[in-house]
């Protein structure tokens, strides 16, 4: 009877502790959002453009970002935040 009631409170001490790790890297992850609520272009890395690859030199506003460079995050986006 013992070990079992040893074994419920380790179970419920671990499950308290994961949730709170949780809770405070969702904390750290929005406080991060509202510093820095970009992040960089995955397709033109911040340089705005889109080079072709059937011509040569043509190039022009990256389709993704639509020659901004950067997107929102989603927890700025959350957060109310707008481009």
């Amino acid at each position: 009877m013992a070990d079992a009631l040893i074994n419920l409170i380790g179970a419920i001490l671990s499950n308290a502790a994961v949730l709170s790790l949780l809770v405070g890297a969702a904390i750290v992850y929005m406080g991060s959002c509202i510093v820095k609520p970009y992040r960089a272009c995955k397709a033109c890395h911040r340089t705005k453009e889109s080079h072709s690859t059937l011509f040569k030199g043509a190039f022009g506003p990256c389709p993704a970002c639509k020659g901004i460079g950067h997107h929102l995050r989603y927890g700025a986006r959350l957060l109310g935040r707008k481009l």
